[in-house]
């Protein structure tokens, strides 16, 4: 009759303090059991797990560059959403008072003066060419933000509160009024598809549709709207596409206290 025990033995190098242990047959066998159950699971769950890491691995690339690509979709339509604005607000602005998308009569091909309905405007001086105001450049343009990239278009000119702020070409003015972001903001439109945005006005001495020369005064330098103190936010653009004011106006660079000019 076979033994129902069995006999596991632990004999060190030197073969002296053996130790062994008397197990019965059933023990022994539920023991083997378990480790191979426990080795059998412990493949299983790796077989099933690696490939989900590896799915999970692929799913989240895939899901970062969705955001970057949303991220650059969100930015094209702010930036197209502004353009409609604009066109919309010169259309409604000045669309039944003066004709300025009807092609102006050249009246003297030497000076560049082109004739516009009831007054005569200067080709030449609708280019942005007299600063608004003297300062120091405290922020340029920039489209980048810590979580949004959210565009800066212009610059910000810090000045004494109250002081004057001028137009930077001759124009007719198409927006005074408030904004949330720029508080009091001044919008003139030069012709030739040009238009300069004064914002953070303290006041603003001109209205809309008010006809302004290169170098009036049409506004004073202000803290309003969105501002941690006084100064001017000044943006150019040409054909709906904001365009660098320090390209048009370089003795800016001398005054830039941004790092970009470190």
């Amino acid at each position: 009759m076979g033994s129902n025990k069995y006999t596991v033995m632990f004999i060190p190098e030197s073969e002296s303090g053996t130790t062994s242990y008397h197990l019965s047959k059933n023990l022994f066998l539920i023991i083997i059991s378990v480790i191979i159950m426990v080795i059998v699971c412990g493949l299983a769950v790796m077989f099933y797990f690696v490939p989900k890491i590896s799915d999970y691995a692929s799913i989240k690339e895939r899901h970062d560059t969705f955001v970057s690509e949303r991220m650059k979709v969100i930015e094209l339509t702010r930036d197209l959403e502004r353009i409609r604005q604009m066109d919309d607000l010169v259309r409604s602005s000045l669309g039944t008072t003066l004709d300025i998308d009807s092609r102006p009569e050249l009246v003297d091909s030497v000076s560049g003066i082109y004739e516009l309905p009831k007054r005569k405007v200067s080709y030449i001086e609708n280019i942005p060419s007299v600063p608004p105001i003297r300062g120091y450049i405290t922020q340029t343009p920039s489209r980048e933000g810590l979580f949004i990239r959210d565009a800066h278009n212009g610059i910000d000119i810090v000045a004494k509160e109250g002081e004057p702020i001028l137009a930077a070409a001759s124009g007719v003015v198409v927006f005074s009024g408030w904004t949330y972001e720029f508080g009091n903001m001044t919008i003139l439109y030069h012709g030739d598809d040009y238009f300069t945005h004064y914002g953070h006005n303290k006041q603003n001495l001109k209205n809309q549709l008010d006809i302004v020369n290169r170098g009036d005064v049409i506004a004073l330098v202000g803290n309003t709207g969105i501002s941690s103190g006084p100064h001017l936010h000044f943006e150019i653009w040409h054909e709906f596409v904001a365009v660098d004011p320090l390209i048009y106006f370089p003795e800016y660079k001398t005054f830039d206290l941004t790092s970009s000019n470190e």
